[in-house]
């Protein structure tokens, strides 16, 4: 399996992944919401699917001593590794912000900048989010890799924004989320454990959704 990343990750690969990747670094922006940094991102999650098959990955792969499901294993690894990626970039641009940033003295910009600043709980709704995107996009995928492309793309895709537009709202509007006191930091702690587990079962209920379906798929 360690090989079949590695193919992964030099033939699949491109620019445009590795650019949207790194706007999980808008977080570093001090009027945006942090959340838009995990959005961004998803444009060059969106491009791997169409490389893959404009390169014949799924061809090339197949003629490898390996199992179907393994393909498709490969591939949701690969998806991890790259969302891991961002989630991990964006903390660091979040910490950056957070110590770094001044307070704002006026009230009416200081409730936005406390709504709006990075919290550990926003990167447990970045998990979850991610989770069922893997889940929608791997199992719908999967079922015609040579056709249904555009449809998982786009689904997913609005899944994901949909479930990080109402974890930014519930930390807006719930203190314990985005606050540091000891009550907060255990609240914000345990929504992060959370996501990272809903993120793990959610991505390989996808695996696993996907490789059945895939094992229907004539090759």
């Amino acid at each position: 399996m360690k090989k079949l990343l590695y193919k992964e990750i030099v033939l699949c690969t491109n620019f445009q992944i590795i650019l949207f990747t790194c706007f999980a670094l808008f977080v570093l922006i001090p009027s945006w919401p942090p959340a838009i940094a995990f959005i961004y991102p998803l444009s060059g999650l969106m491009a791997l699917f169409p490389t893959c098959l404009a390169n014949k990955d799924i061809e090339y792969t197949s003629l490898l001593p390996i199992k179907k499901t393994d393909i498709v294993k490969a591939k949701a690894l690969y998806l991890g590794l790259i969302e891991i990626a961002v989630v991990l970039l964006a903390a660091i641009a979040g910490l950056l912000r957070f110590f770094l940033y001044p307070t704002p003295e006026k009230p009416e910009e200081l409730a936005y900048f406390m709504a709006t600043r990075p919290s550990i709980s926003l990167l447990g709704f970045a998990f979850m989010s991610f989770g069922v995107m893997n889940l929608v996009l791997l199992s719908m995928y999967y079922r015609d890799p040579y056709k249904r492309l555009t449809g998982p793309n786009i689904v997913s895709l609005i899944v994901c924004i949909l479930l990080l537009t109402a974890g930014s709202l519930v930390i807006a509007f719930v203190p314990a989320l985005r606050e540091y006191d000891a009550i907060g930091l255990i609240t914000q702690l345990l929504t992060l454990g959370a996501g990272i587990i809903l993120y793990v079962l959610f991505s390989f209920l996808g695996y696993k959704s996907g490789a059945k379906a895939f094992l229907n798929i004539d090759l």
